[in-house]
């Protein structure tokens, strides 16, 4: 009978002891600042240290922009063709803009110069998004979604820039394919062989 009573006692004090004890939380942890490189393309990379690679893009949160970082201010031309049906081509890795790509489109008349940026652009009604596919150093590859002024898109089409020797190899999915050169021109207006130059959104050659 003691052993019995013993033996609830003990059952008892157990019991209150566990109860007295409180789980441990976890430390919470600072997602909100935690850096986690990701591709242009949206991968994301958390074991990777976010202060060596280069951020593609204001406000993108994107980062590792291998193409546009090795060949940021560069500008290449159909050396063979002044004027040329393609333009003049300048990259940019988002140096005080928003615009990775500019088009000059020379002509002994009327030339435009024009640009794109990543995501979504409406202007004058016209509506396209443009999205990374591949970023490798020497290649870069994005589908131009055009949705003129419908909610739908109408055709999607593929382009890839690659450096080869020293040239960028430019062809897209609708049949165009062209080589260009590294560009030495001035493209400021009294430079150029052109009556008159209008400037379009997102112009980064000057």
């Amino acid at each position: 009978m003691k052993k019995i009573h013993l033996l609830s006692l003990l059952f008892i004090f157990f019991a209150c002891v566990k109860s007295n004890i409180k789980p441990s939380e976890p430390e919470q942890q600072d997602v909100e600042n935690q850096d986690i490189v990701t591709s242009a393309s949206g991968v994301q990379y958390p074991s990777l240290d976010p202060p060596s690679h280069q951020y593609c893009g204001p406000g993108w949160g994107r980062k590792m922009c291998r193409f546009l970082f090795r060949y940021d201010g560069t500008i290449w031309e159909d050396a063979e063709n002044y004027y040329s049906d393609f333009s003049d081509i300048k990259l940019s890795n988002f140096t005080g803009t928003e615009y990775f790509i500019s088009f000059f489109n020379l002509d002994s008349i009327t030339s435009y110069c024009d640009g794109w940026k990543l995501g979504e652009t409406i202007r004058n009604g016209i509506k396209w998004n443009i999205k990374i596919k591949k970023d490798e150093f020497d290649v870069l590859k994005f589908d131009y979604e055009y949705y003129g002024s419908s909610a739908e898109i109408e055709y999607t089409i593929n382009y890839k820039y690659e450096v080869i020797d020293g040239l960028l190899h430019f062809s897209s999915s609708d049949g165009q394919a062209f080589i260009f050169s590294p560009s030495e021109k001035n493209y400021t207006e009294e430079f150029l062989n052109t009556l008159e130059i209008i400037y379009l959104e997102g112009c980064i050659f000057l």
